[in-house]
């Protein structure tokens, strides 16, 4: 049956344009759209719970980069909620930007939001409790702490004690250095001595600042909506930050180098305010959360294929991903281990004991435990383990 301009007027008139569209795109008419809206309409009477969440600046686009899965997780919730909870997802970065989101949770102007933990360090200082540099190995062990009840003290208990915010779950893409333009015509980059001097753009992160501090290099802190003009400038070398967001917010575009240290974790955060959560009875809460285990389970599978097949950062990147296509103006440097511990002598935090003794302390004082050494043995002992999404609240 055909669907004429006309017969969208008149649906979306009728029916609303979610309807509408629905309509338009399968072909369906009349009583068919008429139970769509009524089922749409039902839903939103009876949620007794709604919340605003603010995704950063997340958008369909750059999802496909991501991976954050943050689209499914409001769907997740609010299907198998029976439509109890209703979430207004507000993305594109129109509720808040990178470091303003987790302050804006956790003022409670909004229920639940996401930014990377090392933006929401500048607020929730101990956000950057897993961000130690060169400690992670693979990116799965640190999936499997914030999943794991036993290792609840070591980080999301401290959010939610000291600040009044429930950490829900994170993706993670290791971190990379990604020099800029200037660097076209240099040879690459192998040794930590080549970057001494060169200022690197880094998050509102301590832990990064002392990263950059220990390579030698000078840190520039910039906010990321800042960052592609400052590489395209030269106001910066160059800077870090993970594989995906680079492509999905076309900085490759103006990198010249992607150093792949794998520095530290690259961790897309959701996390949502104590007092909104505590607003919902258990189950509902169960509901919530079972929610943010199942997206950072697909989120973490589905990253590991996107990297070889949209971003092109994986071991086996295809033609079509990111990197290959503009291998002509962007040198993908990969390390052998030899090369990365050059990298790894140099800025690993036992070797900067003096430069990390404060953060240290603080972080320390926040959890009331040896932090580093609680995250650097589980990393030990999960090292090479499958991922293991347990539901740390049970």
């Amino acid at each position: 049956m055909t669907f004429s301009r006309r017969d969208f007027l008149r649906a979306s008139k009728d029916y609303g344009a979610k309807a509408a569209m629905f309509a338009a795109m399968t072909g369906t008419t009349g009583a068919a759209i008429s139970q769509l809206a009524g089922k749409q309409a039902h839903a939103a009477k009876k949620a007794k719970y709604k919340f605003r969440h603010g995704a950063t600046v997340i958008n369909p686009k750059n999802e496909r980069f991501l991976q954050s899965q943050v689209y499914e997780f409001v769907k997740w919730v609010e299907e198998d909620s029976d439509g109890e909870i209703a979430i207004q997802l507000i993305d594109k970065g129109q509720a808040c930007a990178e470091n303003q989101c987790v302050e804006r949770v956790g003022a409670g102007v909004l229920d639940i939001g996401g930014s990377s933990a090392q933006n929401a360090a500048a607020i929730i200082y101990y956000a950057q409790a897993l961000d130690w540099p060169f400690l992670w190995r693979d990116r799965t062990a640190l999936i499997n702490l914030v999943h794991d009840p036993k290792m609840n003290p070591v980080y999301r208990d401290v959010w939610q004690r000291e600040y009044g915010v429930e950490f829900l779950y994170t993706s993670n893409d290791p971190r990379d250095i990604f020099m800029g333009l200037k660097y076209s015509d240099k040879e690459e980059v192998r040794h930590p001595d080549q970057l001494k001097g060169a200022k690197l753009r880094i998050t509102n992160s301590t832990m990064i600042e002392n990263f950059a501090a220990s390579l030698g290099m000078s840190p520039v802190p910039l906010a990321w909506t800042e960052t592609l003009e400052g590489m395209k400038s030269g106001v910066v070398d160059g800077m870090e930050t993970w594989g995906s967001a680079a492509a999905g917010f076309g900085m490759t575009k103006v990198t010249a180098q992607a150093l792949e240290l794998d520095f530290g974790p690259g961790t897309g955060c959701m996390f949502m305010n104590s007092r909104s959560m505590e607003r919902m009875p258990g189950r509902l809460q169960d509901i919530m959360r079972e929610a943010a285990r199942k997206a950072s389970a697909r989120s973490h599978v589905e990253q590991g294929k996107a990297s070889d097949s949209v971003t092109g950062n994986g071991p086996n990147p295809t033609a079509e991903s990111n990197y290959v296509q503009l291998k002509d103006t962007m040198r993908h440097v990969r390390y052998t281990e030899s090369e990365l511990d050059a990298f790894r002598d140099r800025g690993a935090v036992e070797k900067n004991g003096t430069i990390y003794a404060d953060i240290r302390k603080k972080l320390d004082k926040l959890a009331g435990l040896d932090v580093y050494g609680a995250v650097a043995e589980y990393e030990q002992r999960m090292r090479g383990q499958p991922l293991n999404p347990q539901k740390w609240w049970a």
